[in-house]
Protein backbone atom coordinates (compact mmCIF):
# COMPACT_ATOMS: atom_id res chain seq x y z
CA UNK A 1 0.00 0.00 0.00
CA UNK A 2 1.42 3.37 -1.05
CA UNK A 3 1.44 5.89 1.81
CA UNK A 4 2.94 8.83 -0.05
CA UNK A 5 0.64 11.79 -0.62
CA UNK A 6 2.46 13.19 -3.66
CA UNK A 7 3.75 11.72 -6.88
CA UNK A 8 7.52 11.61 -7.11
CA UNK A 9 9.47 12.44 -10.25
CA UNK A 10 13.03 11.44 -11.17
CA UNK A 11 14.29 14.23 -13.42
CA UNK A 12 17.93 14.53 -14.50
CA UNK A 13 18.47 17.61 -12.35
CA UNK A 14 21.09 19.33 -10.24
CA UNK A 15 20.57 20.82 -6.80
CA UNK A 16 22.48 23.29 -4.68
CA UNK A 17 21.64 23.73 -1.02
CA UNK A 18 22.79 25.61 2.06
CA UNK A 19 22.29 25.50 5.81
CA UNK A 20 23.60 27.23 8.89
CA UNK A 21 26.00 25.13 10.94
CA UNK A 22 26.13 25.02 14.74
CA UNK A 23 28.97 27.57 14.64
CA UNK A 24 26.74 30.03 12.76
CA UNK A 25 28.66 29.67 9.50
CA UNK A 26 26.90 29.02 6.20
CA UNK A 27 27.51 25.54 4.77
CA UNK A 28 26.88 24.80 1.10
CA UNK A 29 26.63 21.67 -1.01
CA UNK A 30 25.70 20.40 -4.45
CA UNK A 31 24.23 17.15 -5.66
CA UNK A 32 21.85 15.46 -8.04
CA UNK A 33 18.14 14.91 -7.58
CA UNK A 34 17.15 11.31 -6.86
CA UNK A 35 13.49 12.28 -6.77
CA UNK A 36 11.32 15.34 -6.24
CA UNK A 37 7.67 16.07 -5.46
CA UNK A 38 5.58 19.07 -4.51
CA UNK A 39 6.34 18.25 -0.84
CA UNK A 40 10.04 17.54 -0.87
CA UNK A 41 13.24 16.40 -2.47
CA UNK A 42 15.78 13.62 -2.14
CA UNK A 43 19.34 14.65 -3.06
CA UNK A 44 22.42 12.48 -3.63
CA UNK A 45 25.43 14.45 -2.37
CA UNK A 46 28.81 14.06 -0.67
CA UNK A 47 28.14 16.86 1.79
CA UNK A 48 24.90 16.38 3.70
CA UNK A 49 23.22 18.62 6.27
CA UNK A 50 22.19 17.11 9.62
CA UNK A 51 18.65 15.90 10.31
CA UNK A 52 16.38 18.66 11.60
CA UNK A 53 18.32 21.57 10.14
CA UNK A 54 16.62 24.27 8.02
CA UNK A 55 17.88 24.32 4.41
CA UNK A 56 17.52 26.47 1.33
CA UNK A 57 17.39 24.47 -1.91
CA UNK A 58 17.76 25.46 -5.57
CA UNK A 59 16.89 22.84 -8.18
CA UNK A 60 17.70 23.29 -11.86
CA UNK A 61 15.39 21.23 -14.09
CA UNK A 62 16.02 20.80 -17.82
CA UNK A 63 13.66 22.59 -20.20
CA UNK A 64 10.59 20.71 -21.45
CA UNK A 65 11.63 20.79 -25.12
CA UNK A 66 14.68 21.15 -27.31
CA UNK A 67 15.71 24.79 -27.27
CA UNK A 68 13.62 25.51 -24.18
CA UNK A 69 15.20 27.10 -21.16
CA UNK A 70 15.87 25.34 -17.90
CA UNK A 71 13.54 25.91 -14.96
CA UNK A 72 14.93 26.80 -11.56
CA UNK A 73 12.95 25.97 -8.42
CA UNK A 74 13.78 27.65 -5.13
CA UNK A 75 12.54 26.41 -1.82
CA UNK A 76 13.21 25.92 1.83
CA UNK A 77 12.49 23.22 4.33
CA UNK A 78 13.82 20.76 6.88
CA UNK A 79 16.09 17.75 6.49
CA UNK A 80 14.14 14.66 7.56
CA UNK A 81 16.55 11.81 6.74
CA UNK A 82 20.17 11.06 5.89
CA UNK A 83 20.83 8.21 3.43
CA UNK A 84 24.01 6.13 3.40
CA UNK A 85 24.67 2.97 1.42
CA UNK A 86 27.35 0.29 1.80
CA UNK A 87 28.82 1.56 -1.49
CA UNK A 88 29.43 4.95 0.11
CA UNK A 89 26.65 6.81 -1.68
CA UNK A 90 25.30 9.56 0.52
CA UNK A 91 22.33 11.85 0.39
CA UNK A 92 19.42 13.31 2.27
CA UNK A 93 15.68 13.81 2.08
CA UNK A 94 14.01 17.08 3.00
CA UNK A 95 10.46 18.30 3.36
CA UNK A 96 10.58 21.39 1.15
CA UNK A 97 8.13 24.08 0.10
CA UNK A 98 9.00 25.48 -3.30
CA UNK A 99 8.19 29.17 -3.73
CA UNK A 100 6.44 30.05 -6.98
CA UNK A 101 7.59 33.67 -6.91
CA UNK A 102 11.23 32.57 -6.57
CA UNK A 103 11.11 30.01 -9.36
CA UNK A 104 11.93 31.07 -12.88
CA UNK A 105 12.73 29.96 -16.40
CA UNK A 106 16.37 30.25 -17.42
CA UNK A 107 18.11 30.19 -20.74
CA UNK A 108 17.10 31.07 -24.25
CA UNK A 109 14.65 33.80 -25.05
CA UNK A 110 12.78 33.68 -28.30
CA UNK A 111 12.73 36.81 -30.38
CA UNK A 112 10.37 37.81 -33.17
CA UNK A 113 11.84 38.12 -36.67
Amino acid sequence: MELRKSRRYRPPALASFSWEGPNGLLNEGEGTIRDISDRGVCVVAESVPPVGVHIDVDVRLPGPAVGGGAVELRGEGTVVRIDRSPEGIRGFAAAVTFRAEASRELGCRRTAN
